[in-house]
């Protein structure tokens, strides 16, 4: 009988190696303390420190450990551990991976745009950590997750690096870097609106000799974009000093393109100088083409892995942890269990103790039986004794003692007076706004009411009064509408328009995460924003506006939670989604600032409360 193998770290089952990794440096295991299906992968010890142990984002798989040293007999014997690896360990992701999906034919650019952008926030927070990814390719992406993940999800150690989305320098034996992503990034994008990589190749160096040219242009494949093709050119350079490495200024391009498909993105800077960094060199000098980084050339030869349990009974791997016992639900009373009953065990009866003297315990806390009444007594007539060999022969001398001052009066507390929860409420909606925005008794119950969340939106923002500041103090009449807007409009930005018009809140798209910021903030117990649910693949509005809100009642930044509201509108635009909520344009610098000012105001008025 085959002896079990110890778990890896003490804690993982490695249950079967994943088919894309035929070195069997990549498995499926299963922590054996509660049955989770994890993904884990050897690594040497320079990659080791490049991954984001913890670091979470709704679109990324998160690696949840760092194993330094393993033990090879955790592993079978034929598997050869690389010198002093260690492993990383991974969440387990299930779904359809992006290249799976790709089969059925290339994404709409809109969709393939608003995707990347999604993906550029996931690798952002892992270089923000100071990790890289290293893997980014349609097999590392998730397009259709299983539960309730929001596509696409960015996997980790489960799928390897593709050469035809590494840059060059990686395929001559450079580390992992956070440039990689970038190239990874714009291959990938290329990939979704064509249906093919960038730069096919059987052989690393048939890559290479593709990569010293360029890709297909996107019009080969029918998509008929100048800008996305100006974009992709430049994050797909061969030459390093030239190409486009930055991944704010990717995110700042392809956002560009979702606002205005026509515009090209800024002159690119002159060419950098040729700057090797120490792990360029060390990994030029000492590794080179020779080096085991698990890249794969020939991507159409390697099966594609997303960690499914095999379906053939051939290759059937019990994924349940062989050390668990299986639950048995108890029905009645358990007998003692008798070990001597038990085939392999000895029972070994224990030496008897010697009994020990009882020593006195003076514990207060602990019950003494007969110790104390024989104290006691001691204590009193030992006392007694003495009082009576040297007590005085006649009664002692009474002194006097003064009168005791009389005990100070103190007020009594006034009691607390409990406002009343209407007036608290219209008073936290106020303070939102500029001061005299509103009616003095401007009643806002109904933002806290359930039903047409656009239409509270439109109702709060159309009770505040735009004052004309040329009227002075004893003219507070609103300004007059030649538009066919209503009076009452917003106080936000304030003055007229050009043509003589009312200016209206100034924050357009913004109105909607404003009033989920000011309904969470004041309507205590308040159910969650409903937004009706659009049609195609951007992230529907609902959810950003329900994590921008959530995330004003904590101490984080809002900026991200900003950013991916712009960008959710922006896809409705990219993809002519109609949606009425009637703001013709997508939201400008100009709405953004003014997103801003409101902010402030926000943090202000909860300082007050």
């Amino acid at each position: 009988m085959t002896e079990p193998r110890p778990l890896l770290g003490g804690r993982y089952s490695l249950e079967r190696p994943l088919l894309s990794a035929p070195n069997g440096h990549r498995w499926m295991a299963i922590e054996a303390s509660s049955g989770r299906l994890v993904v884990v992968a050897l690594a040497e010890p320079g990659r080791l420190s490049t991954f984001g142990k913890g670091v979470t984002h709704r679109h990324l798989v998160t690696v949840t450990e760092v194993l330094k040293e393993v033990d090879p007999s955790s592993f079978p014997a034929d598997v050869t551990l690389p010198l002093g690896a260690g492993c990383a360990v991974a969440d387990h992701r299930p779904g359809q991976s992006l290249r799976q999906a790709l089969e059925s034919g290339p994404l709409h650019p809109a969709k393939a745009v608003a995707w990347a952008l999604r993906l550029a926030d996931a690798i952002n927070a892992l270089h923000a950590a100071g990790s890289v990814h290293g893997a980014l390719s349609p097999r590392s992406v998730i397009a259709v997750p299983e539960g309730r993940g929001i596509a696409p999800v960015l996997s980790q150690l489960i799928a390897p690096a593709v050469a035809a989305f590494c840059p060059p320098e990686r395929l001559r034996g450079s580390p992992e870097s956070a440039a990689d992503d970038v190239w990874a990034l714009c291959a990938t994008l290329y990939a979704m609106l064509t249906g093919k990589p960038p730069f096919p190749g059987r052989t690393r160096d048939a890559v290479l000799k593709a990569m010293a040219g360029k890709p297909e242009p996107l019009f080969g494949a029918g998509v008929t974009e100048p800008v996305l093709q100006e974009i992709i050119a430049r994050g797909l350079l061969s030459d390093r000093r030239q190409r486009s490495i930055d991944l704010n200024d990717l995110q700042q391009a392809l956002d560009g393109w979702e606002r205005e498909p026509t515009r090209m993105p800024p002159p690119r800077p002159p060419p950098r100088g040729a700057v090797k960094g120490l792990g360029d060199i060390v990994a030029g000098a000492a590794f080179g083409q020779n080096r085991d980084d698990g890249v794969h050339v020939d991507d159409a030869s390697v099966p594609d892995d997303q960690g499914a349990p095999p379906k053939s009974e051939a290759d059937a791997v019990s994924l349940e942890p062989a050390s668990l016992p299986p639950v048995v639900p108890v029905t009645a009373p358990v007998a003692p269990l008798d070990l001597a009953a038990v085939p392999g065990v000895h029972v070994v009866e224990a030496p008897a103790r010697p009994a020990v003297p009882r020593r006195i315990s003076f514990n207060p806390f602990e019950r003494k039986t007969s110790i104390w009444p024989w104290v006691v007594v001691a204590l009193l007539a030992g006392g007694g004794g003495v009082y009576l060999t040297l007590g005085p022969s006649s009664a002692p001398e009474v002194t006097p003692v003064a009168s005791a001052p009389p005990p100070v009066q103190y007020a009594p507390p006034k009691p607390a007076v409990k406002r009343n929860a209407e007036v608290v409420r219209n008073e936290c909606v106020a303070a939102h706004f500029p001061a005299e925005s509103f009616e003095s008794n401007a009643d806002f119950a109904f933002v806290c009411e359930d039903g047409d969340f656009p239409g509270t939106v439109r109702h709060l923002f159309s009770m505040a009064v735009e004052r004309d500041p040329d009227a002075g103090a004893a003219g507070n009449a609103p300004l007059a509408s030649d538009a066919g807007l209503p009076v009452d409009v917003v106080r936000l930005s304030g003055g007229r328009k050009a043509d003589g018009g009312v200016r209206g809140s100034g924050l357009d798209w913004y109105e909607l995460p404003a009033t989920a910021i000011i309904r969470k903030a004041c309507c205590p117990n308040s159910s969650p924003v409903i937004l009706p649910e659009l049609p195609g693949w951007c992230e529907q509005l609902q959810s950003v506006v329900r994590r921008l809100a959530d995330d004003s009642a904590k101490s984080v930044d809002l900026g991200p939670g900003a950013r991916s509201f712009d960008r959710a509108v922006g896809c409705l635009f990219a993809g002519h989604v109609k949606n009425g909520y009637g703001y013709s344009t997508a939201p400008s610098p100009a709405s953004r600032a003014v997103f801003q000012q409101f902010l402030s105001r926000a943090a202000i008025a909860s300082t007050k409360r």
